[in-house]
Parts: C-alpha cells; sequence; structure tokens
C-alpha cells in the first residue's frame, strides 16, 4: 500500500465544470474546439485558459507558463474536473514546479493518459490525492467522432457508482479475487520515475501497464527496470493493456514479440500476470482509478476488473 491513505477526489457536478490545461505538447487548435464542443454539447462548462494553445519548442508554452496556467485553474474553485488536453512530452520537465500540496488539497479530479502518468504518480505520491487514468481532451474527444465505449466508461467512473469490465482470456489460473489499489500506465513514464519521489510506494497493487511504439524488446528492457527496482515483485496482479504498435522492426534480427515479453514478465513474478484489460493508446479505453481500490475476479476462461466510481460514498 502506499504510505498514507489516498485522498479520493471529491464527486464531480453532473453536469461538471471541466478545466482543460496543456501540461505537456503543443495543442491543436481545431481539436481542442471540437473537445470543447463535445464536452458542452453533453452539458458541461468547460473553461479552457487563453495560454492552452501557447506554444514555446516542441511544449504548450514555456515551462513557466505551463506550470502558472494550471496553477491558476487549480485555484479556481468552480472547477471540478481537469482535464489534460494532450500528451507527448512535458511534465517530465515541470514535476519539481507544481505545488503538489495544493494538487491533493484541492480535491479536484484530474484525468489524462500516456504523459499524464507523471502526474498521476506524483500526485499520488507527493499530494497524497487519488487522479483518474483517461482521456485526453484533443485526442479523444477532439480528434474524431469520440469512441462511444470511451465515453460511456468515462462518465461510468466519473459521475455513477462504479465500474467493471470482463475479459475473455485463456489464462490458465485458478478461479479467485484479489484486491489492491489500482495504479499505473504508461509503461515509460513508470520506468522514467524510478529513483525519484514522483514515484508512489504501491505494494500489493493491481499494476496496469501500457506501451506505444516501442520494440517488444525495449519493452521488456521496461519491465526489467520495475523488477530490478522490486515494484514487479511487489504486486498482487499485473494487467497487460494495449501495446499499440509494439512490434519488431528490424528483419535483420530475431522477431521478439510481445507474447515473448508477456512470457518473461510471468516468469518474473509469482502474482498473476493477465493481458487485454482495453486501455491505452487507442480510441477504446476504459477510465482507470489511480490510488483506489479495485477488485479481479478470476473465472475459467476470463477475468473481471470492477472499481468504484467517484459517486459511490
Amino acid at each position: 500500500m502506499a504510505e498514507a491513505a489516498p485522498r479520493r477526489p471529491r464527486p464531480p457536478a453532473a453536469p461538471a465544470t471541466i478545466g482543460i490545461f496543456a501540461p505537456s505538447g503543443a495543442v491543436d487548435g481545431e481539436r481542442l474546439a471540437k473537445g470543447v464542443a463535445r464536452l458542452e454539447a453533453d452539458g458541461h462548462r468547460v473553461v479552457v485558459p487563453d495560454a492552452t494553445l501557447d506554444q514555446w519548442r516542441y511544449f504548450a508554452g514555456t515551462d513557466a507558463g505551463r506550470v502558472a496556467a494550471f496553477h491558476r485553474l487549480l485555484e479556481d474553485p468552480s472547477i471540478d474536473v481537469m482535464l489534460a488536453a494532450r500528451g507527448g512530452y512535458g511534465l517530465t520537465r515541470v514535476l519539481g514546479d507544481i505545488d503538489w500540496a495544493r494538487v491533493g488539497a484541492s480535491g479536484k479530479v484530474f484525468a489524462g493518459f500516456s504523459d499524464f502518468t507523471a502526474f498521476n504518480c506524483a500526485a499520488l505520491a507527493l499530494g497524497g490525492l487519488a487522479t483518474l487514468h483517461g482521456p485526453l481532451l484533443a485526442v479523444d474527444f477532439g480528434d474524431g467522432e469520440p469512441d462511444e465505449y470511451m465515453r460511456r466508461h468515462f462518465a461510468a467512473t466519473l459521475w455513477q457508482g462504479g465500474d467493471a469490465e470482463t475479459v475473455a482470456v485463456d489464462h490458465g489460473l485458478a478461479p479467485g479475487t484479489i484486491s489492491g489499489m489500482l495504479w499505473g500506465g504508461n509503461l515509460s513514464m513508470l520506468a522514467h520515475l524510478v529513483g525519484t519521489p514522483y514515484l508512489p510506494a504501491v505494494r500489493g497493487g493491481l499494476l496496469y501497464v501500457e506501451e506505444i511504439a516501442e520494440e517488444p524488446y525495449a519493452v521488456e528492457r521496461l519491465f526489467y527496470q520495475l523488477h530490478h527496482a522490486g515494484i514487479l515483485g511487489g504486486q498482487a496482479a499485473i494487467l497487460l493493456g494495449d501495446f499499440e504498435d509494439c512490434v519488431p522492426r528490424n528483419p535483420a534480427r530475431y522477431p521478439y514479440a510481445m507474447a515473448e515479453v508477456a512470457e518473461t514478465v510471468r516468469a518474473l513474478v509469482s502474482c498473476p500476470v493477465l493481458a487485454g484489460l482495453p486501455f491505452g493508446h487507442v480510441a477504446r479505453k476504459l477510465t482507470l482509478p489511480f490510488g483506489m481500490p479495485g477488485r479481479l475476479d478470476i473465472a475459467p476462461g476470463s477475468w473481471t476488473l470492477s472499481w468504484p466510481g467517484l459517486a459511490m460514498p
């Protein structure tokens, strides 16, 4: 478990006031506008600071500018939910500049994925606040028609009593139930934070991981980083999400595959390692708590992950 019991975010209003912030890569204005329009069509009030469309080098404005815009939204008492505009790269540069105590005290709902995994980690480790591994505004709401599965599960976690997903897979494990803290996200970001104060010390957790565009041997190396740091062996279960475009590319080398990576991970740990959790750099994704309890029920030929929604008392 984490060193202290995480604070659950306040249940957001329905409809909510949603603040949009851009902590990482520069944001496409057209996708931003489409995402805002989609949320407004669902009845939400959306707050978008002018600085959201700033650009400096790769980023959505300078480091100081991105942090200042974030802190202004953080202090707005009308905002229930803060949704990141996009991922990419950039949060690493400002982890030391964000006031994590204020993040924790705010009790707001924070959501995103990819580079946002660093935010999830630091909010729990230094702010004591549970967050959500969920959609990004310009990616999931602003790039084409939003996936209905994504929208349904986003709403279930934020505004309902809970959510669950059953995965049919031939896992070969004995039936049973495992409970633990849900946490995880992008594998590269988790490995990158090893040895820093921003990675929460979670023992007995339900660790979910995903990756994009890394060759399988490199994915395995990231898992070994977590293994050598004592993190993999301390979990109650490991849940593999989508590994989009994680394929071997060099025809002159052995075509190491993700199935072999999963086999290696299973050999490293004594806990269940289960594949097929629908989340990651794909349109069809769950919204998963980061720092809240979950339950894993293993049955013959399938497994089910369930968790409380923010509306649950």
